[in-house]
């Protein structure tokens, strides 16, 4: 047998020969991980779409990277076991064929014949694959600059937002930046592997997500799960071969934490029957909401008394139950000690979908599609708010157009019984608080939503001013995604959020929570406010298609965290009451 020695921390034969490429004999290419297979294939899609190559290949190699981070299977182990590797999801013949190539080679030929005939300009950045070598090439070209720490440099200091814009500067920085967090959204999906890993090859008993995930922050850091197991060392041991090898940062007799290759931690926390309870409560809780509770209760750590599950606790120091998205530190202990808490809107209050797009501008799908998607939701209306002519980047709908699709949308209706499709539009908020279309126009809607989509360079002086001016115009109804924030993107304009919630109070002006899960605009908190001021807030999709309509649940997420019941959310009353709000 072969002698065992060790690669990155992972055991592997050596001294075992294989045949190279050439028939000579050649020692065996290192184990790989998941993350390091990933990579591969997204240089593949980086330099493929370099070349103005099939974008849909381009996607495909790029969908497959982002899946095979996340999968719990050792891809190497699973070569080595000649399975069928087209079982899995997203991974067809060809990439199949490439990822066995990657682990019986070391290399992916393709990918070496690329690299070998890119230009100095596109290689330089290869080893950045979240890059767009077409965007980046139209910076070298328009800065004079040729490599990648003169992309970075130009970066830094302001000349490519200034030159090229925002969009550009924040795709860079993205790409240029190792990913150290990740949406929620992307975090669920990660959280089911790694639940499947620890219920199946680990062994575990028993095994409930904790920290940022089940709080269901908007941005996760760390992956947190609380298990039972009856060998947590043999546990520990096996989590470090999680997609084929997995980092462990520190351990301890009960507690673990590994560096996952998504870029963010994984922390697991032994516990038991008997106090089981009390590792979730400790285990989801942010900082601050610790500190408070155990004001009231006193250390967490306690070992004598049963705590078998989180009511129990609460029961036991006099507080009610503290929903999960709660637990940041705000007012929920003070609340939970009066029993005062809120009840919390949920996706079965939602009565319809206030923001969606059909391809009337950008969506995908028709008026006709998205209201039978709707209904088929349960829902009794959708607001068909389409993108105002000024967007022309979205191509915004032309006054007369936007005349065309209120007829339209009311012979519709006249066809319709038990839903209804609401006349609606994205308006544009223009840089002098103006609306992008007439009044005589905006009077014929239903409502509108009224976002801004340009000028995010103005201070925070005068974004707010344009705010305020929009809502003196008795036809603005909601402001779409207030801050204009992408998360992990780019941080949003400047408001001053006290002065703009109080206008809209005056005015009779809404807010939206925006579902889409790199805005989840609004802010949990500035939601928070708002309905603090007695100021409703619609929980919209902003879906460009049907298959956006389920995203409402992030957006329920949100304002469950914001603490709203359904009495604050506007989408969640019939549409004859919706109607006379609308009416200033």
């Amino acid at each position: 047998m072969a002698e065992k020695s060790t690669y990155h921390g992972r055991p592997r034969l050596s001294g075992a020969i294989v045949a190279g490429r050439d028939g000579s004999e050649t020692e065996p290419p290192a184990f790989l991980s998941n993350a390091e297979i990933a990579e591969h294939l997204a240089s593949l899609a980086q330099l493929l779409s370099a070349q103005k190559e099939n974008p849909y290949k381009v996607k495909a190699y790029q969908r497959a990277a982002a899946k095979l981070r996340n999968m719990s299977e050792s891809l190497h182990e699973l070569v080595q076991d000649e399975a069928d590797l087209t079982q899995y999801a997203g991974i067809g013949d060809a990439i199949a064929a490439a990822i066995r190539e990657i682990v019986q080679t070391g290399s992916l030929r393709k990918l070496e014949t690329l690299r070998a005939q890119a230009t100095p300009a596109v290689a330089s950045i290869n080893e950045h694959p979240r890059l767009d070598p077409r965007r980046v090439q139209r910076i070298y070209k328009k800065l004079g600059i040729s490599s990648v720490q003169e992309l970075r440099e130009k970066l830094e200091s302001g000349e490519i937002e200034t030159a090229l814009g925002l969009r550009m500067a924040q795709h860079v920085r993205e790409g240029l930046t190792d990913p150290h967090a990740m949406l929620l959204y992307r975090a669920d999906d990660l959280r089911v592997a790694v639940e499947e890993f620890l219920l199946g090859p680990c062994r575990v008993r028993r095994a409930e997500v904790a920290g940022e995930v089940r709080r269901r922050a908007e941005v996760i850091a760390e992956l947190a799960f609380v298990i039972d197991t009856h060998d947590f060392p043999a546990l520990v041991a096996r989590l470090q071969r999680y997609g084929g090898r997995t980092p462990l940062i520190s351990s301890g007799k009960d507690n673990a934490v590994f560096a996952l290759s998504s870029g963010v931690l994984l922390r697991i926390q032994l516990a038991g029957t008997k106090d089981w309870g009390l590792r979730m409560v400790a285990c989801t809780g942010s900082k601050a909401h610790l500190k408070k509770l155990t004001a009231v209760t006193g250390s967490l750590r306690r070992r004598d008394v049963s705590f078998p599950s989180e009511q129990s606790f609460y029961r036991k120091f006099g507080l009610q139950y503290i929903e999960p998205e709660l637990r940041e530190g705000y007012d929920e202990v003070e609340r939970a000690a009066k029993s005062a808490l809120p009840n919390l809107v949920t996706t079965k209050d939602i009565r319809g979908e206030l923001h969606a797009h059909s391809t009337s501008s950008d969506g995908s799908d028709s008026i006709e599609d998205m209201a039978e998607a709707a209904r088929e939701r349960g829902y009794e209306y959708i607001g068909i708010s389409d993108h105002s002519q000024s967007l022309k980047i979205a191509r915004g709908v032309s006054v007369e157009d936007l005349w065309a699709q209120i007829k339209y949308i009311d012979k519709l209706n006249r066809r319709l019984r038990g839903f209804r499709i609401l006349k609606s539009s994205e308006v544009d908020i223009l840089a002098d608080g103006s609306l992008d279309y007439p009044d005589d126009l905006l009077r014929e809607l239903d409502y509108t939503v009224c976002s801004i989509h340009s000028r995010f360079g103005l201070d925070r002086q005068q974004q707010t001013e344009r705010l305020l001016r929009a809502m003196d115009n008795r036809y603005f109804n909601i402001l779409g995604h207030a801050t204009g924030r992408l998360l992990l993107k780019r941080p949003g304009y400047e408001i001053d959020v006290e002065n703009v919630i109080d206008h809209a109070r005056k005015n009779g002006c809404f807010f939206e929570i925006n579902s889409s899960p790199d805005r989840l605009d609004l802010s949990a908190e500035n939601a928070r406010k708002a309905n603090a001021a007695g100021v409703l807030i619609a929980i919209n999709t902003d879906a460009h298609g049907t298959g956006e309509l389920p995203l409402i649940r992030c957006g329920i997420d949100q304002a469950r965290r914001a603490g709203l019941e359904k009495t604050a959310v506007l989408n969640c009353l019939p549409w004859e009451k919706l109607q006379r709000l609308f009416k200033r």
